[in-house]
């Protein structure tokens, strides 16, 4: 008896030695990694409002109190509030009446509204707005079609201006709305609306009166999406609006750096967090309401609306909306890549493979763009794997005080426009201890920080919906800690690290801000070219060309992910 209960003892010792060793050592790795996060996140935000209150060695105010005496501070805030509400409510008409028409009507040609919608949303948006000014600009297509064909002459339209921005931004956004409205309405019950039918309503009465009202949760939540996202764009108000001397928050950012007034720069980023991060807390508290809506995962398949005498009409004005946004741009760009140089008339003496073969394979600096950008893209994904999945794992797996907080630090940037993650790298890694401003690790480590809110969200819809009991069951079998993670849990959540890498490596090939800001001779990127092309000696074709390009990586791109994304939607069954 004295033996068996010694053996009991001596087992019960070992097994909280083991417990204990095995949280002390996830409170390790918690803490190796909250320093990391703390460097590469926490870090460059505290840098960034310290400099932002302090002027000649002092604590001050003096900085906000001069850009807040500046109209032209109210000025960037009122336009960047202008474009980015007129960009939500056109995105919303425009996904809202496609996501209806899809999910709703007998509508006939449904995935043509898909697929050119995916496309659209494939096109970055600084693309659209080079299409746009090869469109509409004085030497441009639609002016040579209105002398060539028409005999117009006087072409007075200028394609500079908010409005445009509004317009380009809402073409590139809209396919966000329309995936977003489309799957709420795929998941609303229609027995309600066949319940208000029974009732005596029309068809179309209750859609109105009881969908669409479901549905405006979803509306607002993507809204706000739509307009932070707009809110933090550069590239497209640099292009369209600064032309004509209107500036946004983040031209007016890039403004104060390319002035040499640093202050300036550093106190609009700050402000520009501060309406970020009201948008993100708002946009967090209405996705957690939204779990309480009506909506079921079993809904029976709707009753379409017959659209009867107006089918063809409306299909007609579907056609010419997605001709306008999809192909016309997507026909200017590839038709711009092959002429020898834009303005020049359509002829095949005048068309050429040539941009191709120097952007491809004669010109160094654009070779060099492409391998940096790849570079970048592969070392930053990856390292945002390791880290945002460790980070996941710990957070969901565990109850060590801490993860939590660990979490929210590292989905933080989130809520950062790229421009304003620029410059506060330019802040923290400008001196010693961490000088880094000059250097390509600079780009590498604002993309980890960027990546790393995109890693978390990929994985962590898997690890919540792992069975506890499998790992249990490994550990019972005498498997070790790091062998349940490598044979058990790493390849349940793979498919999340995987569709996370390689959306973060897409977004590395098409990103302006942050490496436009932070590039030095020899670290250029694709982004700094496709920003840089137009201004130099290349041209618009040269642009056009390495627009192309990029579009094609990027349909490759989201071709991957979604098989891997099919893969992922698997093991989570």
């Amino acid at each position: 008896m004295d033996s068996e209960k010694s053996c009991k003892e001596s087992s019960y010792f070992m097994k909280s030695v083991f417990i204990k060793l095995r949280s002390e050592s996830q409170t390790v790795i918690l803490f190796m990694i909250g320093i990391l996060i703390s460097l590469f996140v926490l870090y460059p935000f505290l840098v960034l409002l310290i400099k932002s209150l302090m002027n000649e060695g002092r604590i001050t105010l003096d900085v906000y109190i001069r850009i807040l005496k500046d109209q032209e501070t109210y000025k960037a805030i009122g336009n960047t509030i202008y474009v980015s509400l007129g960009v939500t409510l056109l995105t919303s008409l425009f996904g809202g009446t496609l996501a209806w028409l899809v999910t709703r009507t007998d509508y006939v040609y449904k995935e043509a509204i898909k697929k050119l919608a995916f496309l659209t949303f494939m096109m970055p948006s600084y693309v659209i707005a080079i299409s746009w000014i090869e469109f509409f600009g004085r030497n441009g297509y639609w002016n040579r079609i209105l002398r060539n064909i028409f005999g117009i002459y006087e072409y007075r339209f200028i394609p500079y201006s908010l409005e445009a921005v509004i317009l380009v931004m809402s073409i590139h956004l809209y396919p966000l709305v329309f995936m977003a409205i489309a799957n709420a309405l795929g998941k609303t019950d229609p027995s309600l609306e066949d319940a208000a039918v029974m009732s005596g309503a029309s068809r179309l009465k209750a859609v109105i009166t009881i969908t669409l009202p479901l549905t405006i949760p979803s509306f607002i939540a993507i809204g706000l999406l739509v307009f932070s996202r707009t809110m933090a764009n550069f590239g497209v108000a640099a292009v369209l609006a600064l032309p004509v001397g209107e500036e946004v928050l983040t031209t007016r950012i890039y403004s104060g750096l390319t002035n040499l007034d640093l202050q300036l720069a550093i106190a609009i980023s700050v402000i520009l967090v501060i309406f970020s991060g009201i948008v993100f807390f708002m946009n967090n508290v209405l996705m957690r309401k939204r779990r309480f809506t009506t909506m079921t995962a079993n809904a029976q398949k709707a009753k379409l609306i017959p659209l009867g005498k107006w089918k063809n009409s409306i299909v007609f004005f579907v056609i010419l909306f997605q001709s306008i946004t999809t192909i016309i741009p997507l026909i200017v760009i590839v038709t711009s890549s092959f002429l020898k140089r834009w303005g020049l008339t359509l002829t095949l003496d005048h068309l050429t493979l040539n941009n191709y073969v120097v952007l491809l394979f004669k010109n160094q600096l654009t070779r060099g763009a492409f391998k940096n950008s790849i570079f970048y893209g592969c070392i930053g994904a990856s390292i945002a794997a390791g880290v945002g999945g460790v980070v996941s794992y710990i957070s969901n797996k565990t109850d060590l005080n801490g993860r939590k907080l660990v979490e929210f630090i590292v989905t933080w940037p989130m809520a950062f426009p790229n421009m304003v993650l620029a410059v506060a790298a330019t802040l923290a890694w400008m001196h010693p201890p961490f000088k880094l401003y000059g250097t390509r690790w600079i780009i590498i480590v604002t993309y980890i920080a960027l990546f790393l809110p995109i890693i978390i969200k990929n994985v962590s819809g898997l690890i919540q919906n792992q069975d506890v009991f499998i790992e249990k069951a490994g550990r019972m079998c005498g498997a070790s800690n790091i062998r349940v993670f490598k044979d058990i849990t790493l390849p349940m959540i793979m498919p999340g690290l995987r569709s996370g890498w390689i959306l973060a490596f897409l977004i590395a090939l098409r990103e302006i801000p942050i490496s436009l800001l932070l590039y030095s001779p020899g670290t250029e990127t694709i982004g700094v070219m496709l920003f840089g092309l137009k201004s130099n000696s290349y041209g618009l074709e040269m642009t056009s060309t390495l627009a192309v390009v990029i579009i094609g990586m990027t349909i490759i791109g989201h071709v991957l992910l979604k098989k891997v994304k099919g893969l992922k939607m698997e093991v989570e069954k």
